[in-house]
């Protein structure tokens, strides 16, 4: 068996692919927004244009290149000393690059859903409905009440620990893969990439736009603060989010997570976390992005894809996938090499 990433199959047929559990993740979440393109497109009788599969199809292409060049640039098929010496002298580099590639990939995720795509499966906005659900579980509009205590500090404040979502996840992940088994590490890049699914799911199913727009005739104090710099960063933020990202809130959903894996490796760095976490959360809201039912929904799924994550790397860190191998190709492998 080929420990990095291929085995030959039993029968001889081809090569079995072992991939990741956190690149199965994302392979089936891009294979299934493929699936919805397609389909609904069909039954709508509409046209799948390339721009709506611009990043699927090269993200699936990706997955799968980034394991055939593991194998071919570090697996075992190649017997020569000085390929061997490469091999070596490039491994580490090569296996940084493959343990930090879900960042890449979950990017990917989330701009796979630029533009319509988030009415791919529900095609009008459910803000109505999540507005009815925040008065019947909360009653009240929690952005809307939270205008009591809106001030410029506060705002600055708020608007920099939302902004600090985008270092808290590499802070967290980089403790870990440095002083941590690396075990621990593929954990929560798995955590990670199933939450990010389970949300995006979450955005197909329940599109909605936030309180921002639709409960704007109801804030009478305006969001100001004096540090420009924040505002920028928001700006920005803003600027790079797709159109329906409101349930559940991955801004409290994978931010819980980051959370937990720090508590898990070190009490020391989830005690200093805590405050901007917190604050983060309740930024979620004061900045009008989210209705109190997103934060909750975003709370149950951390916890949710926290167990489910660790549950499954420590019985299925990698899964075996059946690859189909050119018969030209196999015989050519399975012709005696030279003895040097």
């Amino acid at each position: 068996m080929d420990v990095n990433g291929f085995e030959p199959s039993q029968t001889g047929a081809g090569w079995v692919l072992r991939l990741r559990l956190e690149d199965l993740i994302a392979l089936t979440f891009f294979l299934f927004t493929l699936a919805l393109h397609v389909i609904i497109g069909g039954w709508r009788e509409a046209t799948t244009k390339p721009a709506d599969v611009l990043i699927i199809i090269p993200a699936v292409a990706l997955l799968l290149v980034k394991e055939l060049v593991h194998y071919f640039l570090i697996g075992e098929e190649t017997r020569l000393e000085s390929a061997g010496d490469l091999r070596e002298f490039v491994r580490p580099y090569w296996e940084i690059v493959r343990d930090w590639f879900p960042f890449l990939v979950i990017l990917m995720m989330y701009y796979s859903l630029w533009g319509d795509a988030t009415h791919l499966l529900v095609t009008h906005d459910r803000d109505a409905q999540l507005i009815a659900l925040d008065q019947r579980l909360f009653g009240f509009q929690a952005s809307v009440a939270l205008q009591r205590i809106v001030s410029p500090p506060l705002t600055a404040w708020m608007q920099f620990a939302y902004a600090f979502h985008i270092w808290n996840i590499p802070l967290v992940a980089c403790f870990i893969y440095l002083y941590r088994p690396r075990p621990r590490f593929r954990e929560m890049m798995s955590g990670l990439i199933a939450i990010s699914f389970f949300g995006l799911l979450g955005y197909l199913l329940v599109p909605a736009i936030g309180p921002m727009y639709t409960l704007r005739s109801h804030y009478t104090v305006p969001l100001v603060q004096p540090l420009a710099v924040f505002s920028q960063q928001i700006g920005f933020m803003d600027l790079a989010r797709i159109r329906r990202d409101c349930f559940p809130s991955l801004h409290v959903g994978i931010s819980l997570v980051v959370w937990l894996y720090a508590w898990r490796n070190s009490k020391r760095l989830a005690w200093i976390l805590a405050p901007l976490v917190l604050s983060l959360w309740v930024s979620t809201v004061y900045l009008r992005y989210h209705y109190l039912t997103d934060c909750v929904a975003g709370f149950i799924l951390a916890l949710l894809c926290f167990w489910l994550a660790n549950t499954l790397s420590r019985r299925f860190g990698e899964v075996s996938l059946p690859l189909p191998v050119p018969r030209f190709f196999r015989a050519r492998n399975a012709a005696p090499r030279p003895i040097a």
